[in-house]
């Protein structure tokens, strides 16, 4: 049995990169985690990635935006930490007509991931490459 070969993280980077260069947008976390892992076994046949490990190295990546399609849930349930990047959640208010405070949802304080109270569970990550004009992307 072959072993498994950990690439670093700056290879990792620059290979998403590329992936997304070429592709602009990837609608699934677990596709751009296949297209980068093809490229890196260009490289290193023995190389392995996760998909989560996909998702936490872009969020270091400026020129890639992440979105994120959610599911509606029935229960209320208090948001701890945001679901795309793990940052502090700070919660959105509104006013009604008698002018009183009301509980809207949720905001991302790092990455900027917005919620009403009843869509916070993520369903599927989308990953784009900011370009110049990139509104016919927009999902």
């Amino acid at each position: 049995m072959a072993t498994r070969k950990i690439p670093k993280d700056e290879l990792v980077i620059k290979t998403i990169k590329n992936v997304l260069k070429r592709r602009i947008v990837v609608h699934s976390q677990y596709d751009l985690c296949s297209l980068t892992l093809r490229e890196l076994r260009r490289i290193d046949p023995r190389y392995v990635l996760s998909p989560r490990r996909v998702k936490k190295l872009v969020l270091k990546i400026p020129v890639i935006e992440i979105r994120a399609k959610t599911k509606r849930i029935l229960k209320k349930k208090k948001l701890q930490e945001c679901p795309i990047c793990g940052g502090e959640i700070r919660k959105i208010f509104g006013k009604n007509l008698l002018n009183e405070k009301i509980h809207l949802g949720y905001a991302c304080k790092v990455c900027g991931f917005r919620t009403d109270l009843k869509s916070f569970v993520p369903r599927r990550y989308i990953f784009v490459f900011k370009t110049i004009d990139d509104r016919k992307y927009r999902s």
